[in-house]
């Protein structure tokens, strides 16, 4: 196996398209994401033509980071890390940071850092890194938007010296190759029609100024037993909930689901149906569950609106006790109106008894990792990042879910009425598979 993790010095520093840059480099790349970011995955699967998973702590637990990290490994693995090095759930060292992610599986840190404005100075920031978790390989520097040779031999000697890394190398401070950026972070990669011409140009920029050779050298890694507590439970499982069928929404509005949760399903023995609530007429034929994961409902809102032969299907499949399950994105198609920025006025589904608008600015007090109380028996993780609330609800339809901040924060959320289950959290099946296991039981009782 063969593999390394790119982190950056702090948010900003370019490790996305440099990231990018080092996928397009090498042959047949498992890349993966520290974190629960749905984005910047579809760009490492556009560059790649390999599928993207996340890796993240909070969510997935180190078992389930190495099951995913063991099973998808390719010829060689490239993590993209989140935010600054160490930044992560808290300031304590396991927190779930791209730092913990290397240390969990044992992966050469690549640290990015930013070449502008900084000589000498540069190598106390990079020793700082160095010295804060000394169980962590940092094997190599890139230095990112250098304006010039010459510069990067300043800096490349001063990080050498005092610090003892190697500088692998430098990317010129090049205009027009940045990914831009809307409310959920990055734009999704379909979208740039410049995509292609930015990753090529990247990729030639790093062939020439950077020691690929060096980089692969020191990827070599030991070798890794997946866990057996996901062996057990699939085969467990697969007894239970083998046949069913689960219609899961895919399309521009609605993309945003962890590849490890729909593959679970599929191990389990879930037959995976997908369908568009933008261009299809209906849901599909003869299925047992309906999915609708996070997305850009928001930017689709007219199309999803005026489908009307497909929101009658979604109610006639509700009124007749079918299990739905909906995440962000997909409670708000479930629900009854969404006023956009603008301030028109979409009627949805109609079905989870809220009404919602569109915010410019992200929630706050809603944004981040929650722990999940589910019918006050399931334990599990989520995650919230939404720029959109609840203007109004159906104050008599149940809330399952009973979320809790580290800080003592807490509400509820989970909308349940007949069969339906939906909300703001998104949520990973490694370890909040009681909540998914709980519908597919529901599923069972009625078929």
């Amino acid at each position: 196996m063969r593999g390394f993790l790119i982190a950056g010095a702090r948010s900003g520093v370019g490790k996305t398209t440099v990231a990018m840059g080092l996928m397009k480099c090498f042959e047949n790349v498992s890349p993966f994401k520290v974190g629960p970011d749905y984005i910047d995955g579809k760009f490492h699967e556009y560059v790649t033509l390999n599928k993207s998973y996340n890796l993240d702590y909070i969510l997935m637990g180190e078992e389930g980071i190495k099951k995913t990290f063991i099973k998808n490994s390719k010829e060689i693995s490239i993590v993209e890390g989140v935010m600054g090095l160490y930044d992560g759930r808290g300031i304590e060292l396991d927190n779930g940071s791209s730092a913990h992610i290397a240390r969990i599986l044992d992966l050469p840190v690549i640290l990015v850092v930013d070449g502008r404005k900084i000589s000498t100075s540069i190598a106390a920031e990079v020793l700082g890194y160095k010295v804060l978790d000394k169980r962590l390989k940092i094997k190599g520097v890139i230095i990112n938007k250098v304006s010039s040779e010459k510069t990067y031999n300043i800096l490349k000697e001063s990080i050498e010296k005092y610090c003892k890394i190697k500088c692998t190398g430098y990317i010129k401070d090049i205009s027009n190759i940045g990914i831009e950026e809307r409310h959920l972070g990055l734009m999704q990669a379909e979208e740039i029609t410049d995509l292609d011409m930015k990753v090529e140009k990247i990729s030639c920029e790093i062939k020439k100024t950077i020691d690929l050779d060096y980089i692969y050298k020191v990827s070599k890694l030991k070798n890794m037993e997946e866990e057996k507590f996901f062996k057990e439970l699939i085969d467990e499982s697969k007894k239970k909930y083998v046949g069913i069928k689960l219609g899961v929404a895919k399309d521009e509005a609605f993309s945003f689901y962890y590849n490890d949760n729909i593959e679970f399903l599929k191990e389990i023995g879930v037959e995976i149906i997908y369908f568009s609530p933008i261009y299809d007429k209906k849901i599909p034929e003869e299925i047992d569950m309906l999915y609708f994961g996070g997305g850009y409902p928001e930017n689709y809102a007219k199309e999803l609106s005026e489908n009307k032969s497909m929101i009658d299907s979604v109610k006639e499949f509700f009124n007749h006790n079918g299990v739905i399950y909906g995440e962000c994105g997909g409670f708000i198609y479930l629900s009854d109106m969404l006023e956009t920025l603008d301030g028109n006025k979409y009627n949805f589904v109609g079905i989870s008894g809220n009404n919602i608008r569109m915010r410019n600015r992200l929630n706050i007090k809603r944004f981040g990792y929650v722990d999940i109380e589910y019918r006050d028996t399931f334990q599990g993780k989520g995650h919230e990042f939404h720029y959109s609330e609840i203007i109004s609800s159906n104050k008599n339809i149940k809330k399952e879910f009973k979320l809790r901040k580290p800080d003592g924060r807490n509400w509820t959320c989970g909308y349940h009425i007949k069969n339906l289950l939906c909300g703001y959290p998104h949520i990973h099946f490694f370890k909040s598979q009681d909540i998914i296991f709980d519908l597919l039981n529901k599923v069972k009782e009625l078929k």
